[in-house]
């Protein structure tokens, strides 16, 4: 009989997979596409050939377990993290400009980055510092162990942001943007509880926790392939296409059903989304009907990418951010990835407002605002691609339904992926946090 089997390959599953299997138990991992990794993930462009991920996916440095992760499969080194947060931004006047922040403890470090900001006037600049109160009480609560419940209240990031004085250009430059991108959220419609521990992890006492992050490998090579290589040289099965279905008795764990095939196991981790909990079981097991019916409950916020593959270079930065426009960063991946590849990558988080517009609509948009920031202008699109991600990420919007804890009612039965309550948004280290915390409770239970 098996130790544990692990349903779903993305950084949740593969992150508790490979753990378990550094600790000896014995594990099948099933995945039921044909590749790894979930919702980040690297598709081949039909025309290049070159590796394309389903979205840029941006690292902080205080995103501790996934280090952990990536180190445990020898690819840390592929993460390029700055020493500080370093972040430029084209404004909706075309004004190309720069937040650095300085190597100051933390949280003065982002305090005096704002401050020496010059795009900003002097009174957005001050009112940054009544944000220090808050986010000292939000590091105290991280310290303390994180109360969930923090997360439920029904103010959205933007009221939170005005009703501490933060200035419409301060919004507008920095703190929106900020939340769009690590809520996948409009500001306006997100609740703040999730906002303030992201700013907590980032202001927390080590300076690099709040350093940007980029992977210098497409998604697939940085760690879903490394994690299945790890697995199986450590006694593991990787397997796709591989349909499960979990099998119950009451609150008893039986096996999972693998194409008709019952194999049994002592314990059985769900990685999967919330919107495919119910799809693992052929009826609804009573002990986890209020799981499920949360779960079904969720609402889901989308991810538009528009990759455009241009006849030069011109970025001068790997990144830049584009406040107040529909496609809200450009990355250059020659400069993150290297030679050998020529496109940009333009994301839109939140972005439900795109969702039905057609490929050639939203390739224009994104050119369109590209040139709009740029002062060269002689440049031409040789080839595009769009890439939508309906379900990207949960909602974390007001009223959401509470997220469910590691351990369910059916004995050896442990839920992990970024929708678990981790406290934090619908990240990579969300979803690795779960993945470790599930690993964690099924070593426990094949112990005692």
């Amino acid at each position: 009989m098996l130790d544990v089997i692990v349903v779903g390959a993305g950084f949740a599953g593969l992150s508790a997979a490979t753990k378990l299997s550094s600790l000896g138990a014995s594990v099948l991992v099933l995945e039921a596409k044909s590749h790894l990794g979930g919702r980040a993930t690297s598709i081949r462009d039909s025309v290049t050939g070159q590796w394309v991920d389903n979205g840029q996916h941006v690292l902080f440095g205080c995103y501790r377990e996934t280090f952990k992760f990536l180190e445990r499969i020898g690819t840390r080194q592929d993460i390029r993290l700055r020493s500080t947060l370093v972040v430029d931004v084209v404004d909706s006047q075309s004004q190309q400009t720069r937040i650095e922040c300085p190597h100051l403890p933390p949280p003065l470090h982002l305090i005096a980055g704002i401050l020496e900001w010059d795009a900003l006037p002097l009174r957005d600049r001050w009112a940054v510092c009544r944000l220090i109160a808050p986010l000292i009480q939000a590091r105290r609560s991280l310290r303390n162990g994180y109360d969930s419940r923090f997360a439920r209240t029904e103010e959205t990031v933007r009221e939170w942001l005005i009703r501490h004085g933060q200035g419409k250009r301060l919004r507008e430059l920095l703190w929106e943007p900020l939340a769009l991108a690590a809520l996948n959220q409009q500001a306006e419609h997100a609740s703040v509880g999730t906002f303030i521990r992201v700013l907590a992890d980032l202001s927390s006492h080590d300076l690099t926790n709040s350093a940007i992050g980029l992977p210098t490998r497409a998604l697939i090579e940085l760690y879903a392939k490394p994690a299945r290589r790890f697995i199986e040289e450590h006694g593991g099965i990787v397997r796709t296409k591989a349909r499960a279905t979990v099998k119950t008795v009451g609150k008893r764990l039986v096996g999972v059903d693998i194409d008709g095939e019952c194999v049994p196991a002592r314990t059985v981790i769900s990685a999967v989304p919330w919107y495919a909990l119910s799809r693992l079981f052929e009826g609804r097991p009573t002990a986890l009907s209020t799981i499920m019916s949360s779960a079904e409950a969720m609402a889901s916020s989308p991810i538009v990418t528009v990759n455009l593959w241009l006849d030069r270079q011109f970025l001068s930065t790997p990144f830049l951010g584009l406040p107040g426009r529909s496609m809200q960063w450009v990355f250059d991946k020659q400069q993150i990835l290297g030679a050998g590849v020529s496109h940009v990558t333009m994301v839109a988080s939140g972005a439900s407002n795109l969702l039905k517009r057609s490929n050639s609509e939203l390739i224009a948009l994104a050119e369109k605002e590209l040139r709009q920031v740029l002062s060269e202008k002689a440049w031409h699109v040789r080839h595009a691609s769009v890439i939508r991600e309906p379900l990207a990420t949960f909602s974390l919007a007001a009223g959401q339904p509470l997220r469910p804890e590691t351990v369910t009612a059916i004995n050896g039965f442990f839920l992990a992926g970024d929708w678990i309550q981790t406290g934090l948004p619908g990240t990579i280290e969300s979803a690795v946090v779960s993945g470790h915390r599930a690993a964690d409770k099924t070593i426990l239970s094949l112990t005692f």
